[in-house]
């Protein structure tokens, strides 16, 4: 089974993470996002990411939603808008936890803005 590759993308508010997300979305329509702001002509597959904290008060309400999400898209490849470090090292440990570890893989953390211009090619490579 392939497991789909989850990309984690890190920074402060207004660093860019929902646009670098559309982007990539746009360029590979076959990918899902999570964001924290939906903008109106997003495609299907961006998703709201649940409010509250990822890895506390919404953990299972983003475990839900990433299970519905893989299962009716089938993505090949996810990315999840984290505001801060702390909390992304929490959801990398959740994903890789069964039975999510079955699914899922997690692939190297975006940082924002640092990696604002990253192209869906540089995340392809790796495994």
């Amino acid at each position: 089974m392939n497991r789909v590759p989850v990309h984690l993308v890190v920074g402060p508010p207004g660093s860019g993470k929902s646009a670098l997300i559309a982007r990539l979305l746009a360029q590979r329509p076959d990918w899902l996002g999570f964001v924290n702001r939906r903008p109106e002509d997003a495609p299907e597959s961006m998703r709201l990411t649940p409010r509250g904290c990822p890895c506390c008060t919404a953990r299972v309400a983003l475990q839900v939603a990433l299970v519905r999400a893989l299962r009716e898209l089938r993505p090949q490849r996810a990315l999840i808008e984290i505001e801060d470090a702390d909390h992304a090292t929490r959801v990398i440990r959740v994903l890789g936890e069964l039975p999510f570890s079955q699914a899922v893989r997690t692939g190297p953390t975006l940082d924002m803005p640092g990696d604002d211009k990253v192209a869906p090619d540089a995340l392809e490579v790796s495994q």
